[in-house]
């Protein structure tokens, strides 16, 4: 599965409105759950999120996972700065798996930004990173619009796409609001 955009040429042009300047206010909202028993973690499409230096700081092996460079050198050298060590990877995620199956995966603007045609082979490969009972933090991306990316990821779909046959939800969710003027739902859940 090819991207739809060149995301290290948005990188090269400092076009890049998603990023956060801070922790996405959903981190925080999990931290609690996130500080209790650190696993391993995979951030797919990890940008220059402070989530990658976050999770290290909270005890969990990391392993973020984006397609470009610039993303990835700024991962690893804010990992080496701190003292934290990470597995920070260059790859299509489509063609990368873990050695084993993970605790968690920390779904924050991945999804949003593949084509929707993509979703079905996205989930598939999640369920396959996580262990049973291993959970997906996911932030679905609200932008009540057409087109994308970020493309919207309305809540009754994803529900489709994580399928009961496959995923519990969680009864909570939250909303955090991003710097493009949308938002995103956040919801636990748990691989079956």
């Amino acid at each position: 599965m090819e991207p739809i955009l060149d995301w290290e040429q948005r990188y090269k042009n400092a076009t890049t409105a998603w990023e956060r300047d801070h922790l996405n206010p959903g981190f925080n909202e999990w931290r609690p759950q996130f500080s209790q028993s650190p696993g391993h973690v995979i951030l797919p499409g990890c940008g220059r999120s402070p989530e990658v230096l976050a999770f290290a700081e909270l005890g969990w092996q990391v392993t973020a996972i984006d397609l470009a460079e610039t993303a990835i050198n700024y991962q690893r050298a804010a990992l080496q700065n701190a003292g934290f060590q990470g597995n920070v990877i260059e790859s299509n995620m489509f063609l990368w798996k873990p050695k084993a199956p993970v605790d968690l995966v920390y779904e924050q603007t991945c999804l949003c930004a593949l084509h929707p045609d993509q979703w079905v082979e996205y989930e598939q490969q999640i369920h396959r990173w996580l262990k049973p009972g291993g959970q997906l933090a996911a932030l679905f991306m609200q932008t009540e619009g057409e087109g994308g990316p970020p493309f919207h990821c309305d809540i009754g779909a994803m529900q489709t796409l994580f399928s009961s046959t496959r995923w519990q939800w969680g009864v909570q969710s939250f909303t955090a609001e991003h710097p493009l003027g949308v938002h995103e739902r956040g919801y636990l859940l748990t691989r079956l």
